[in-house]
């Protein structure tokens, strides 16, 4: 579930995860999900739904459908994961933050509740709470999107100024999938300040490849392409610029930057 994640500092891809379809964030293993007791079951109902009403940002129905998920079974960590997610996209922070620790509390292992739990520190600014929370998604080996915490756990960094453990967060999430757009755009990035072309370049070619650039991912694009020499990709990312996002600052910067050449 990724829509919240606009309220805070970044825009992330990946980042909170509804109550996730997989175990982690019910039982933990299929077992426990094929011996739940009746209780868990309409719980794990609930959740979904909460999950699918979240999605379509229809916040007081999925609020509902978390509640109602607690009330059942108050021991089920993936209805506190849907009540963090829902009060943090309502700015009610104590809320959402007693919802994550709770979720975290009754299930250690839930990943999912790590990440989300560290996404929403991230968001406020509680960067070293944030990159623990990352850290302790990380450690369960069944987690089935780790690039997440590590990508997340990048930016979180370099919002502190910590290039250089973004660096190594970011290219650990790229280890697991190569093609995460904003981890290659944060590395790029990176190496494009420190003068580092050649990485610069191969990480915002990723980047562009990975669907409709955004202006930020195209404008990056354009000042590596300058920086190289790149005049085919300059010229072409200055016109997606100007086609696609004319009143972008973006754009503005282009025209000034090319006048001013």
């Amino acid at each position: 579930m990724k829509r919240w994640l606009a309220i805070g500092m970044l825009v992330l891809a990946g980042c909170a995860n509804a109550p996730s379809q997989n175990q982690e964030s019910y039982s933990g293993t299929a077992a426990g999900i094929g011996n739940e007791s009746p209780e868990r079951h309409r719980a794990r109902l609930h959740t979904d739904l909460g999950a699918g009403y979240f999605s379509q940002n229809k916040l007081a129905i999925a609020l509902e459908e978390f509640s109602s998920a607690v009330q059942i079974d108050p021991g089920y960590p993936g209805a506190y994961n849907g009540l963090g997610l829902v009060y943090a996209a309502l700015h009610e922070d104590d809320k959402a933050e007693a919802n994550f620790k709770r979720a975290v509390q009754l299930e250690p292992s839930n990943s999912e509740a790590h990440n989300n739990y560290g996404t929403f520190l991230c968001s406020r600014n509680r960067i070293d709470d944030s990159i623990k929370e990352f850290m302790a998604a990380l450690k369960n080996p069944l987690y089935s999107s780790p690039e997440s915490a590590w990508m997340n756990a990048g930016i979180c960094a370099l919002r502190k100024g910590d290039e250089k453990n973004a660096e190594t967060y970011l290219t650990n999430a790229l280890q697991i999938q190569p093609n995460l757009r904003n981890a290659n755009y944060q590395l790029a990035n990176i190496y494009f300040k420190r003068g580092n072309k050649t990485l610069a370049n191969r990480h915002i070619q990723f980047a562009l490849q990975e669907g409709a650039p955004t202006p930020d991912v195209a404008y990056l694009g354009w000042r590596i392409a300058r920086a190289v020499g790149d005049q085919n990709a300059e010229a072409s990312l200055a016109l997606l610029l100007r086609n696609q996002f004319p009143d972008s600052e973006q754009t503005r910067a282009v025209a000034q930057e090319a006048s001013a050449q």
